[in-house]
């Protein structure tokens, strides 16, 4: 079985460039983020980690309101 072939002049499509700054690739770190929770899952660890939890507990006022119980519906 022969492939066909492609002459060297042929622009073939490729890696797109993209910014060198990390905070941009967010389907990157994304797929990161699901990597690592995967390999915790896997080996029986908690997926999230306690600087994650530390640092969610420290933004969590910044970006929800705070609702006592005598807000809650």
């Amino acid at each position: 079985m022969r492939t066909p072939r492609v002459s060297a002049s042929t622009d073939l499509p490729g890696p797109r460039r993209v910014a060198s700054e990390r905070r941009r690739r967010t389907h990157l770190r994304d797929l990161c983020d699901e990597v690592l929770a995967s390999f915790r899952l896997a080996s029986d660890r908690d997926p999230i980690s306690e600087l994650d939890r530390q640092t969610a507990m420290e933004m969590l006022p910044q970006v929800a309101p705070h609702m006592g119980p005598a807000d809650r519906g």
